[in-house]
């Protein structure tokens, strides 16, 4: 490796963002170049300053965040010389501090993207423990309810009488979908639940595109003597627009 390669590679050294192998390029190196040990000794304060003590991120963070650190020479637009020549000093503390420059950048992109890496995997999280819950109380009831004393089993029939949905209904008019075999609907449409009294359908409500976890009263719907399920616009409708997709006696 030549001492400009292991110079380019000083920053991401620093940070710790080098594979096993190619550390142990830069590291032999580092330890028989004075300058270069000068410098990664001033780029680790920097890091160090940062507090860059972040859990650690994906595999492939460094190898995206480090293709825009380096530009491409060849890549650059030619500009006519200047006509002051500046001292070797003056250029060589510009590169220090260009240099600098990059890994702040660097570890800052790493701090924030770990950051945001971490929040996306507690929301997931949280998000799959809240839904967890929820089927675990509503198959409770659902449990409950197929154990208490009185209860009705109402199975909604489709064409060809074979049984969509299967529903448990209490004395009380409280009612839990037990199973549905009813095909998940396109974005934009509901299923939607309606109680037949005296041959006037009556909504019970919506049960989303997908029914797996419905409770529902039959209080707006007392007397109800069917219930029927619709396909209508997301949201429900007042009376039915499209005919029953299946209905069963209670």
């Amino acid at each position: 490796m030549s001492h400009e390669e292991a110079f380019e590679l000083l920053a991401p050294l620093a940070l710790d963002a080098l594979d096993p192998d190619l550390r142990l390029r830069v590291d032999a190196h580092v330890e028989a170049c004075l300058g270069c040990r000068r410098e990664l000794d001033e780029l680790r304060e920097v890091a160090t300053a940062l507090g860059t003590t972040i859990e650690s991120p994906p595999e492939d963070l460094w190898a995206k965040i480090a293709s825009h650190l380096y530009e491409d020479p060849r890549d650059a637009t030619l500009l006519p010389p200047l006509l002051t020549k500046y001292p070797d000093s003056v250029i060589r503390h510009r590169g220090r501090v260009a240099r600098r420059a990059r890994i702040v950048v660097a570890a800052t992109l790493l701090a924030a993207a770990a950051a945001i890496f971490g929040l996306a995997i507690n929301l997931s999280s949280e998000s799959g423990r809240v839904s967890n819950l929820q089927s675990a109380l509503q198959t409770s009831a659902v449990r409950q309810a197929l154990a208490t004393p009185g209860h009705r089993l109402v199975e909604l029939n489709g064409g060809y009488k074979k049984v969509l949905a299967t529903f448990v209904v209490l004395r009380d008019g409280t009612g839990y979908l037990v199973s549905s075999k009813m095909a998940p609907l396109p974005a934009g449409e509901t299923y939607q639940l309606w109680g037949i009294v005296a041959g006037t359908p009556v909504s019970i409500g919506v049960m989303g595109s997908h029914p797996r976890h419905v409770a529902f009263t039959l209080a707006s719907a007392s007397g109800s003597s069917i219930l029927a399920v619709t396909v209508e616009p997301a949201g429900g409708a007042v009376t039915p627009s499209t005919p029953m997709v299946a209905s069963g006696a209670v």
